[in-house]
């Protein structure tokens, strides 16, 4: 059984790590890593013209990637809190309340740290 949850465990590993890695491959596209603060990533303001119409196409641009910029930061931070958690042995135990995560959880959403309880309660 133990060798079992190792190998699970190996498994759900590496996918995070791949998800980390697309992630931190997606934000690259359009933002670069913060030197002030440590896993921010700052979005970088493209710069497309002077013409007013041009202005415009640039403001909503930013505005567009640092929205996304954020949420794929959040992933990045719940991603980077389950790898935390996998060698720490308290892999699939909610960080709040400290009951086990549905594994049908964990399959879908592998970087979750909140059972859906608590998730939902969060919101």
């Amino acid at each position: 059984m133990n060798k079992e949850k190792n190998k699970n465990l190996k498994k759900i590993k590496n996918k995070l790590i791949a998800h980390k890695k697309a992630i931190i491959s997606q934000l690259q596209k359009f933002a670069k890593k913060s030197k002030k603060v440590k896993g921010d990533y700052e979005t970088k303001f493209q710069q497309i013209g002077s013409h007013q119409d041009e202005n415009a196409i640039e403001v909503s641009n930013y505005e567009d990637n640092l929205s996304v910029e954020h949420e794929l930061e959040k992933e990045l931070q719940n991603i980077e809190g389950a790898l935390k958690k996998t060698s720490e042995n308290t892999y699939g135990i909610c960080s709040k309340c400290g009951k086990k995560i549905n594994p049908k959880r964990l399959e879908a959403m592998p970087e979750a740290v909140l059972c859906i309880e608590c998730s939902a309660k969060k919101r």
